[in-house]
């Protein structure tokens, strides 16, 4: 549904007595286009809360599966640090052959699967073949065979000695030693798996000091490779969609076509483009332009002439009872010091993306309602006060803002030297007149009050009705 903007350049049935155009009229088209908006939302709102049960389904299933791969995982782990465990303390290929939880390392590590349950002899027999022996196993095999084969040795035989006949073995501390130290020879089908390069005659390889040459880690390659074989990703969760609400109630085609204007597209050209370059308050309130569209876009042109006020404002400890914000009843600024944070964060939360969009939503809507405002004068002040007569508790509240003070104070023929008089005064006043924590509860009764305001601004009078009126109120 879109509002009908003729209602405010209309016919004579629209248009009040001092040639203004009808206030409440147009509030009434307004109301028109709010009630079809919210109905779609609500038609939204029960698709979402399908496909957040649907995602709250799916996430369960996540969980469950990545608590089982995380197990996996932690075996997996597990399996690895004894794999490479067995690696430094074996004394021979046999103990390694017989030890099912070794094999199944070098099996899924070289692409043999569950080979080692399922034919593990077949596995040995690769492993300890002959390279010799053009008929062991790993000869007659597949490139695979030859290959594991190749990299373990397990089929050498005999001690191991190097290429100047030094028998290679263990020091008492358990050290790798070709010095005539050594107090447990190393079998040669193991030289391999001590990372000790062998030659093509099986001795050990020297480097030109005479130290045993030390290349390669077959353990941690394997290792790894095991790892990234059986490793399970965990899932990742379905997240809901940024819940950032920016639905705006008076959504029609007159206000798509109003914030595509020249000079609203301008400005809010100018402000995205310009407010990365704020880094302290001082960028900020240097750059008046800035400063100005964000006070616009929370409705408080009319302290543009206070920066100081305003820079207190952002200042604010929204949890010191005693901060300027605070100290209004005015909940815009609360709200501006709420979202800005700089007591808090500084510029950083100004300068980020949601930020900076939730201040163009602002901006756009406050700027169409005061232009609606100047075609029928008491709309904006009417639609303000119906968003915030909700959150009212007391009295205090209404006097303290200027948009339910002028609302409650007009539909209620309360005049404005009401303001002469001290809060207890003004309290009573008001409270002869309407009970605002009871408004603030009942929607209808909100409404007809504003109805009855915009009636009354239609009319002209205002409150200023005559000497017997004022008389009767501070009688």
């Amino acid at each position: 549904m879109t509002i009908d903007l003729s209602v405010l350049y209309g016919s004579a049935s629209t248009t009040s007595s001092t040639g203004t155009q009808s206030a409440l009229a147009a509030f009434k088209k307004l109301q028109a286009t709010a009630e079809a908006n919210q109905a779609a939302d609500s038609a939204s709102t029960t698709a979402e809360k399908l496909a957040a049960q649907l995602r709250d389904i799916d996430n369960a299933g996540i969980q469950t599966r990545n608590a089982q791969y995380k197990q996996i995982n932690a075996q997996v782990e597990s399996d690895q640090t004894y794999f490479q465990n067995r690696i430094a303390t074996a004394t021979s290929v046999d103990e390694l052959l017989s030890d099912n939880r070794f094999l199944k390392v070098i099996a899924y590590a070289n692409g043999y699967g569950d080979t080692y349950t399922t034919n593990p002899q077949h596995l040995r027999d690769i492993l300890t073949s002959d390279l010799n022996d053009p008929n062991s196993v790993a000869r007659q095999g597949s490139v695979q065979d030859l290959e594991l084969a190749k990299k373990y040795n397990f089929g050498a035989t005999g001690t191991l000695t190097d290429t100047n006949g030094n028998a290679v073995g263990l020091d008492a501390s358990g050290n790798i030693v070709n010095d005539n130290t050594a107090v447990t020879p190393l079998p040669a089908s193991l030289a391999k798996l001590r990372n000790i390069t062998v030659n093509s005659n099986g001795f050990a390889q020297l480097d030109p000091s005479g130290n045993l040459v030390i290349a390669g880690n077959v353990g941690n390659s394997d290792a790894n490779a095991y790892s990234k074989a059986l490793s399970k990703t965990l899932l990742t969760e379905e997240t809901a969609p940024d819940s950032t609400d920016t639905s705006y109630e008076y959504d029609s085609e007159d206000y798509q076509r109003y914030i595509q204007r020249t000079d609203v597209q301008t400005d809010v050209q100018y402000f995205k483009d310009n407010i990365g370059s704020v880094k302290t308050e001082d960028d900020l309130f240097k750059n008046t332009r800035l400063l100005n569209f964000i006070l616009k876009a929370y409705d408080l042109e009319s302290d543009e002439q206070y920066p100081g006020k305003i820079r207190q404002i952002l200042d604010s400890d929204l949890t010191d009872v005693n901060s300027l914000a605070n100290r209004f009843q005015d909940p815009r600024y609360q709200q501006l010091a709420k979202d800005f944070d700089f007591f808090n964060s500084g510029t950083t939360k100004l300068t980020s993306s949601s930020t900076v969009d939730s201040i163009v939503n602002k901006y756009q809507q406050t700027s169409y309602e005061q232009n609606l405002d100047e075609q029928a004068p008491g709309v904006r002040v009417a639609i303000e006060f119906e968003r915030r007569i909700k959150d009212v508790t007391s009295t205090v509240q209404v006097l303290g803002d200027s948009v339910l003070r002028e609302v409650i104070t007009t539909a209620n023929y309360i005049p404005p030297e009401l303001a002469y008089q001290d809060t207890d005064a003004q309290v009573a006043t008001v409270e002869k007149k309407v009970n605002v924590t009871d408004l603030a509860k009942d929607p209808t009764a909100a409404e007809k009050l504003v109805e009855r305001y915009l009636a009354i601004k239609d009319s002209g009078s205002s409150g200023s009705s005559g000497n017997s009126y004022l008389l009767d109120l501070f009688a």
